[in-house]
């Protein structure tokens, strides 16, 4: 009996000597694994991208379906789902071209004007400074114009229209392929029409692996998960159009220089909380400041602070709601812990991460607090 308790326990030790090992060389794999990985990821990109746009567009699709159905003429039923995902394909080809031809030639446009006043903007501060930095002034003891010579000499260098074609020439023809753009459009086309089967598909491959009751778990808070993201990019896409309407207004009102584009990229930035639409002001002010617009300057930064607070209290609540419902607090530790893992995406996608963590959570402690309440006696 005793050497049957010994054996039991070496068992146990070599078990987890075991474990350890391989534990060990997981972590000393980790970057082997995870180059497999990204590997892996960048060969299904396509897959990935479909995804993606499929995701974004399943709500149209869906409510454009749905107005084909109700229909009484049959014909409609038979063709609700191709015709909806052919609208709403032919709506969004027509949105990128606006992009190609539209958007993009006057963000050129305000680049090149922007580069050509930099020699008016540098004459501006120098001007402004010598006011300052001479004997008795303000700033008599701070070496401010040699380092702003350096600043400017540097953008001379670096900052020409022909540079920043070029990086952004290179940069598209690295992260952008037409193969995988026409495969990823493809892909989400058939995800579209085929979305029951697919979703079939996916159950009945992890039902392998899972159980009924950890299925209906997975496939309730997939639904949730779906629908906090879906809801939180569409509302804040639409905020950004508001922030970015309000804000063109106001800059044309101050006769800012390409009103109409850096009034967008104030909405685009908007985007990111809390510190998107600081960062889009206080651009937005500097540029003023820089072109010796003093009182275009401060209109804009009470006019941008107005319009926050209109933002803020008025338009999200409409718009966004309880969309995300997720304290400031979180949202802050959202971005910062999703930003410093994934960069750009991490910030964007901060609160909707944070707002699926904390419904995660909350229904995990909601469960654990009713399995362990004591139960009520039953009544005589």
């Amino acid at each position: 009996m005793k050497s049957k308790k010994n054996l039991a326990q070496w068992l146990t030790l070599f078990l987890l000597g075991l474990a350890l090992i391989v534990v060990y060389k997981a972590f000393d794999s980790l970057g082997w694994i995870w180059a497999s990985f990204l590997r892996l990821l960048s060969i299904l990109t396509p897959f990935v991208i479909g995804f993606i746009i499929a995701f974004l567009l399943f709500g149209p699709v869906n409510r454009i379906e749905g107005f084909f159905r109700n229909r009484k003429a049959k014909f409609f039923h038979k063709v609700a789902r191709p015709m909806s995902v052919l609208i709403v394909y032919v709506l969004a080809l027509g949105v990128v071209v606006g992009l190609v031809y539209i958007v993009i030639p006057a963000l050129v446009t305000a680049l090149k004007d922007f580069i050509a006043n930099v020699p008016n903007y540098y004459a501006n501060v120098m001007s402004f400074l010598q006011q300052y930095t001479q004997p008795g002034g303000l700033l008599e003891n701070f070496d401010i114009q040699s380092k702003i010579n350096e600043l400017y000499e540097f953008v001379q260098q670096y900052l020409t229209v022909e540079r920043i074609l070029t990086y952004l020439s290179s940069i598209s023809q690295v992260t952008s392929s037409v193969v995988d753009g026409v495969m990823a459009i493809i892909v989400s086309v058939y995800m579209l029409l085929g979305r029951e089967s697919l979703v079939s598909a996916c159950k009945s491959v992890l039902g392998l692996v899972f159980k009924p009751r950890t299925m209906q778990s997975m496939s309730l808070y997939g639904h949730k998960t779906a629908r906090i993201f879906y809801n939180y990019i569409y509302s804040q896409l639409l905020d950004a159009l508001v922030v970015g309407v309000l804000a063109t207004i106001g800059f044309l009102l101050a006769r800012m220089p390409n009103a109409p584009v850096f009034g967008m990229l104030l909405g685009i930035m908007n985007m990111v909380p809390y510190f998107g639409a600081l960062i889009g002001g206080v651009i937005s002010v500097l540029i003023m400041l820089l072109s010796g617009n003093l009182y275009g300057a401060l209109f804009i930064a009470i006019y941008i602070i107005v319009m926050q607070q209109i933002d803020a209290n008025i338009i999200q609540p409409r718009i966004i709601g309880d969309n995300v419902g997720i304290r400031p607090i979180y949202v802050l530790l959202g971005i910062t812990v999703f930003g410093g893992l994934f960069g750009f995406w991490g910030i964007f996608l901060g609160a909707p991460c944070m707002a699926v963590v904390q419904m995660l959570v909350t229904d995990y402690i909601k469960h654990r607090n009713t399995l362990t309440a004591p139960k009520k006696p039953p009544l005589e």
